[in-house]
């Protein structure tokens, strides 16, 4: 009734009552009684009113006790009779039905001045009873015969007006106000003596279906079938409770293995019976296993719990999953974060599920309201230690589709979980110091200073990285803040302060915590801090006195080497030696792994130890010598890590540039130009010789590649060196010859007169002219023959692709072994394209030996070779010139063979087929040497090389449009194939295709195209 549930149980002329919000009390023991004048044959409730009816067909009005109950042994009654004339007697005009003998009395409207009753009577009839609560009379207003004998009677779950009436036919109708109508929902599958159903199902689901059916009706028949409608939920069910404060359906199941299952409500127009019980459970929840026989007698309204009677008779109340989750996210959507939190608790959900079920809003309005309704300060430290970067939303506690949020989808999404642990402690750090300044909450509460102390502590150490720094400040103020004038200990040992250190020190590494108090140069909260945690007095001890007798810079020097801190450290160094601090007291105490000293020496020492040239010349930028220095230094750290080039500019930068060390920097780098110009302009005869070892050296390092520049390039370089620092004109000729660069060695040599370089130059232009005319031959007869064969692989590895349904990663995956099984089909071909002279058959008939026709000798032995030579005396020489067989060394990857149509002869002809076409590089150098001919009166070469070309540039451009084109031509045959068949089947195309589609030989320069043309 409203609120509360109540068990009752009928004992004759006593109704035995239970609260089951107050007490579990099981049968045939009670909390409470009331006793009647006659027998109880059955009591009806609508969650608005209750009605007895007795033995003599008389009824009673009982209403729920307005007593106080302290507790269950001193409960006073459940229930109370109606003060007044509470008998209510029929007229004596009944329409002749038997008042005796009613059945299914249910209450189907409940007014002020009156309420209406149902009932079934005997021989179908439907009885209707006006009972007046003016002059406590009970009149029969109407009578309606049935079609079939009334099975049950039942309230609807939802409402409290009307109510829903099954016959032993199985057919449902809904009676309201005096009226019987058919159920517009479909009929249950068999009879079911057990109904409940809701009236209205929109409220529950605003999503569904306005021209759907809004009715929801769910039986239990008499063989345990559990139904929605037409519908089978479960064929083997012992009990059910439709909870419409939930909004969900439980059952227990019967046999083996019995479980406590749930249903949403919004979810049963949607149920799959082919899909099993199981299958359409809550989303995201467990089952929850029972004891095999319960019953599930009743799921109260407000509070998460459901109450199973085992069969030895007691009661149990248990808090499944599917009703704490639901339960707890409703809550939370609702603002009701004190009830969520401590359901949250005892049930062990984690309590992300605050922030994650909605973070946008819980961190604008819902963290206010969190912190008014949870004021415990274990629990909101409780609450803010088990923070995680994550959505539990996503992995541990699904919310379930029909549960509706605020927030809309893609915002959830949009939010970085990354950064909700930070987000959080931030938001909640402001609140709480916020109310402690105010002195109270935002709803007026009173908030002492230091209340939340312990929590934004919490906040500080929860943050990723922890603000470890400033915790301790805070503890430090607050420790001050409260330390009385008349106390001799210091603030941060007072037992407020130590007691804060302490819990600082639970939530963070105490070892991290104490350097993050020396790292502040406070010496006495390091200690306070000491003093907490596992160190060892005799450890920090002498550190902490040290540091207190040296000066102030130089002590904080020395705490941020040993915290690793070398940029703040060569700040602090730089503080002692501009303010010349004295260490002549701290001297004895030196250590041997710290630079000591504070003068400019040991500024630079540090400098370059941890690379710290930035913060140096920053620090020094006024000092022209001393930034002279450290920018000396950057040069030769640069050139300690190979970054050349840079450290040539630094050394050119300092005043006065450091040549030397520029030279060695510009011939590392390759730059040969700085180099030469960094050289002095005037040499001695002997100085003349070693500059021309040197431009010698340089120009076969530049020639190497070592300047970083292509090949042609290099050549160039190295041929300017020679002619220009070495004065070398066959060396630089040789050079431009190697590089193809005809004409320009042409040229050096005729203008230093040397019509012998010039003649050497036109006959390596004559060689190498050859050396072309064979080359392009070779490439035209490779491009053909392995374009041949790269259709027939290409076409296997598709036939396999197909055959497998793998993709061509896939297949990679697997090993290639699909493409094996293609590979014997072509075997024939590959032969054909390789040029094998002789082929041998493993099953020769001379390849095999026989041991009976070797001459008369026998080969059976009782001993083999090494067993002969076992016992063998040192002095026996017998075989000890005998040749050693030689073990055979097993074949490495590298020396494993190509299988025929696998994926790696598939690449392999691929890189052939480029390597055939002519790089627009290599088409630049025949250009120039074609020109060069025709210029030098070897035009008849040129011709010749430039027909050579031209026949391997139409010949790769012809092979590849035939074969494009029967690629094509098969690509349309295999389409009209399908179409005609009826399959779907799409095209294969790998990646390879078409980088081979595109490969083409480079055009010859106009220039040269029209030269012969007119040739």
């Amino acid at each position: 009734m409203g609120e509360s549930f109540i068990a009752i149980a009928i004992d004759g002329q006593k109704l035995n009552t239970t609260p089951f919000h107050k007490a579990m009390v099981p049968p045939p023991m009670y909390a409470s009684m009331v006793t009647f004048e006659h027998c109880i044959r059955s009591v009806s409730f609508n969650g608005e009113a209750a009605i007895a009816y007795l033995s003599d067909g008389s009824f009673i009005l009982i209403s729920q006790a307005t007593a106080e109950m302290s507790n269950v042994n001193s409960l006073d009654s459940c229930f109370e009779k109606l003060s007044g004339n509470d008998v209510l007697k029929l007229d004596e005009d009944t329409l002749g039905v038997e008042i005796e003998s009613l059945r299914h009395i249910t209450i189907s409207k409940v007014v002020e001045s009156h309420l209406e009753i149902i009932a079934a009577a005997p021989f179908n009839w439907l009885v209707e009873i006006r009972i007046s609560l003016a002059d406590c009379k009970a009149t029969v207003t109407n009578k309606t015969k049935m079609e079939a004998q009334i099975l049950r009677i039942v309230n609807w779950s939802d409402c409290s007006n009307g109510a829903l009436i099954e016959l032993e036919s199985g057919e449902l109708l809904e009676y309201s106000n005096g009226s019987i109508i058919p159920s517009c929902t479909e009929p249950l599958l068999e009879p079911c003596p057990w109904v409940a159903g809701v009236y209205n199902t929109f409220e529950m689901d605003p999503d569904q279906d306005r021209s759907s059916q809004d009715r929801l009706i769910v039986g239990l028949s008499f063989r345990s079938r559990l139904y929605c409608h037409d519908r089978l939920l479960s064929d083997s069910v012992s009990s059910f409770m439709l909870s419409t404060a939930h909004q969900f359906l439980h059952f227990v199941t019967s046999g083996a293995d019995c479980q406590l299952r749930s249903l949403a409500l919004a979810s049963l127009h949607n149920f799959d019976p082919f899909m099993g019980s199981e299958q359409n459970d809550m989303e995201g929840y467990e089952l929850r296993k029972v004891e095999r026989g319960a019953k599930l007698v009743a799921i109260l309204p407000n509070s998460p719990t459901a109450i199973l009677q085992m069969p030895r008779g007691n009661l149990e109340g248990i808090y499944p999953r599917s009703l704490v989750l639901p339960y707890v996210m409703s809550k939370i959507e609702s603002g009701q974060y004190g009830l969520a939190v401590s359901m949250m608790r005892r049930q062990k959900v984690d309590l992300n599920l605050v922030v994650d079920l909605n973070p946008r809003d819980f961190l604008s309005n819902g963290v206010i309201q969190f912190l008014e309704d949870v004021r415990k300060v274990d629990v909101l430290n409780l609450f803010i230690s088990t923070l995680q970067n994550n959505d539990v939303t996503a992995i541990r506690y699904r919310v379930p589709s029909w549960f509706v949020r605020k927030r809309a989808l893609d915002e959830i999404n949009a939010y970085d979980f990354l950064t909700k642990v930070n987000m959080v402690c931030q938001r909640i750090r402001e609140l709480f110091i916020e109310a402690e300044e105010r002195g109270s909450t935002l709803s007026g509460k009173t908030v002492e200073e230091g209340y939340y102390l312990l929590p934004i502590l919490t906040t500080f150490a929860k943050e990723s990285p922890p603000k470890l720094e400033e915790a301790l400040s805070m503890i430090r103020e607050n420790a001050k803040k409260k330390h009385p004038e008349t106390s001799k200990k210091p603030p941060l040992f007072s037992d407020t302060a130590q007691s804060s250190i302490q819990y600082l020190a639970f939530l963070a590494n105490y070892e991290l915590l104490f350097s993050t108090a020396l790292g502040m140069y406070d010496y006495e909260l390091a200690r306070a801090v000491a003093r907490n945690s596992q160190m060892d007095p005799k450890v920090y001890l002498p550190l902490l006195k040290r540091l207190k007798i040296l000066p102030n810079f130089f002590a904080k020097y020395e705490v941020d080497v040993d915290l690793k801190r070398y940029e703040s450290a060569l700040s602090n160094l730089y503080q002692s030696c501009l303010h010349e601090e004295n260490l002549g007291i701290a001297a004895a105490a030196t250590t041997e792994n710290k630079i000591f000293g504070n003068s400019f020496v040991q500024c630079l020492e540090l400098i370059e130890k941890h690379k710290l040239h930035q913060i140096g010349l920053r620090l020094y930028k006024n000092d022209v010598e001393k930034y002279s220095k450290i920018m000396q230094s950057l040069g030769k750290s640069l050139m300690g890590e190979g970054k050349y080039q840079a450290a040539l500019s630094v050394f050119l930068s300092v005043e006065p540039p450091n040549l030397d060390d520029a030279k060695s920097a510009a011939r590392k780098c390759g730059d040969w130009k700085y180099f030469f110009t960094l050289s002095p302009r005037q040499f001695s005869e002997t100085d003349s010789i070693l500059i021309y070892q040197l431009a010698l050296e340089i120009a076969e390092e530049i020639a190497a590649g070592k300047s970083g520049q292509n090949k042609r390039d290099a050549l160039m370089d190295a041929s300017r060196i020679l002619l220009d620092y070495g004065s070398d004109i066959v060396g630089a000729v040789d050079y431009l010859t190697l590089a193809e660069m005809w004409s320009e060695a042409r040229r050096i040599a005729s203008l230093h007169d040397r019509d012998d370089l010039v003649k050497t130059v036109i006959e390596a232009a004559v060689s190498y002219t050859s050396t072309l005319l064979t080359d392009f031959e070779e490439r035209q007869l490779t491009f053909e023959k392995i374009s041949s064969r790269y259709v027939e692989v290409l076409k296997i590895r598709k036939q396999a692709m197909k055959e497998s349904g793998f993709q061509e990663e896939e297949m990679l995956d697997q090993g290639d072994e699909t493409g094996s099984l293609f590979s014997m089909a072509s075997t024939t071909s590959l032969r054909s394209t390789t040029s094998t002279s002789s082929v041998g058959s493993v099953g020769s008939v001379a390849s095999v030996s026989s041991v009976i026709s070797v001459g008369n000798q026998t080969t059976f032995t009782m001993t083999n070779e090494m067993d002969r030579d076992k016992h063998k005396s040192k002095f026996n020489k017998s075989g000890k010139n005998k040749p050693k067989k030689k073990k055979k060394r097993g074949k490495g990857p590298g020396s494993r063979k190509i299988r025929p149509g696998s994926e790696e002869e598939l690449k392999s002809l691929v890189v052939d087929l480029e390597i055939s076409c002519v790089k627009p590089d290599y088409a630049c150098i025949v250009d120039d040497t074609i020109l060069f001919l025709s210029q030098v009166g070897h035009i008849d070469l040129s011709h010749e090389l430039f027909r050579s070309y031209e026949n391997l540039r139409k010949a790769i451009d012809k092979c590849q449009i035939e074969r494009m084109t029967e690629a094509a031509s098969e690509k349309i045959e295999t389409e009209r194939i399908a179409r005609k068949e009826g399959t779907s089947d799409t095209p294969i195309t790998l990646k390879c295709e078409a980088a081979v589609d595109a490969l083409q030989c480079k055009e010859l320069s106009g220039v040269v195209c029209e030269l012969f043309s007119f040739l």
